[in-house]
């Protein structure tokens, strides 16, 4: 181990290696999925890698306190929610703990934007004493939104040609993935949002300056679940919501991720 400053805490301490997908819930992924080998996108490289990113900047008090809790948590919220992928036009009932959700899907944004040296890395900085469950009232300068993702043919246009055949190809949204990108519309301009996907699960994350009014946040939910079909906001009082798969197409979403862009500009 290396003696310098946690990322987390921000006290000098022995340093330990920390995954960037905790390795319990890359094993439920492997098993659900029935992937047979390992497979990482690191945008920054453009290109898939066979190990899993790590970053070693984190101390063992962190690592196995505080952050193990919040991955305990998301494991058994994978076990009881991620495995099943439901069908187009299904309804799925999710129930959530709404902060220990939230700070789990931070501590994920803010593992891939030290690994990728992203433009969020200020914005999520601001949030740990959120993502360490010390300040709750931060959790109010981020929106949290999600979307069912159900599988989709791929177009055959999109396939290789010695990967056409009579059958449809259905690409099923079985993979995790974290990453930025920004969204678009009319009279909002340019946003950078985080999105993380567990499976058919995705979740969109809008940063806000702290302490600010709320009517910008009222303005930008209003746009956003409008023009994103069946995306719902979570909110703080809710433990349980009903949601639609009838979002986003599997592969749709497989290529937006590797373009960074989701774009609305009609007028409203």
């Amino acid at each position: 181990m290396t003696q310098s400053v946690c990322a987390y805490c921000k006290s000098e301490k022995p340093l330990t290696r920390e995954h960037l997908w905790p390795a319990s819930l890359h094993r439920r992924l492997v098993e659900a999925a029935k992937i047979q080998t390992n497979a990482f996108w690191l945008a920054r490289l453009q290109k898939t890698i066979s190990s899993e990113p790590q970053i070693r900047d984190v101390c063992a008090e962190c690592n196995n306190g505080v952050l193990s809790e919040l991955d305990s948590y998301i494991c058994s919220l994978f076990d009881a929610s991620f495995t099943h992928t439901p069908q187009r036009y299904e309804k799925v009932q999710f129930e959530y703990d709404y902060h220990f959700l939230k700070r789990w899907l931070l501590k994920m944004c803010f593992n891939s934007a030290r690994i990728h040296g992203s433009a969020d890395l200020t914005a999520l900085e601001a949030l740990l004493p959120y993502i360490l469950g010390k300040q709750t009232d931060l959790s109010r300068s981020t929106q949290l939104f999600l979307q069912l993702t159900f599988p989709q043919e791929i177009p055959t246009e999109d396939l290789e040609a010695e990967a056409r055949t009579d059958q449809p190809m259905i690409l099923y949204p079985d993979l995790n993935r974290v990453g930025f990108m920004y969204y678009t519309a009319h009279g909002i301009g340019n946003k950078l949002l985080r999105a993380i996907h567990l499976r058919s699960f995705t979740f969109f994350v809008a940063f806000w300056q702290h302490g600010k009014g709320q009517a910008e946040q009222y303005d930008f939910a209003r746009v956003f679940t409008r023009h994103n079909a069946n995306a719902m906001l979570l909110r703080p009082n809710q433990s349980k919501v009903t949601l639609d798969c009838n979002g986003l197409g599997a592969w749709d979403s497989f290529k937006g991720s590797r373009v960074n862009q989701l774009a609305f500009n009609k007028d409203e």
